[in-house]
């Protein structure tokens, strides 16, 4: 991959996405890599998120 197309693909990420990290215990970075399973991470984390937002309507 040239210099030019890694700056595009760079500049569309950085306009497109936002990074959000966390620094975790060993154990819980364990437990929740053992949760997803098969998932992307991303995918992972929008399925919680749709979790939670199903919960918190249903008054739970």
């Amino acid at each position: 991959m040239s210099y030019t197309s890694t700056e595009v693909k760079r500049r569309y990420n950085s306009k497109t996405y936002k990074r959000w990290s966390a620094d975790l215990r060993f154990e819980d970075f364990d437990r929740l890599e053992e949760l997803r399973g098969e998932l992307s991470r991303a995918s992972f984390l929008k399925k919680l998120l749709e979790v939670y937002i199903n919960q918190t309507e249903a008054g739970e």
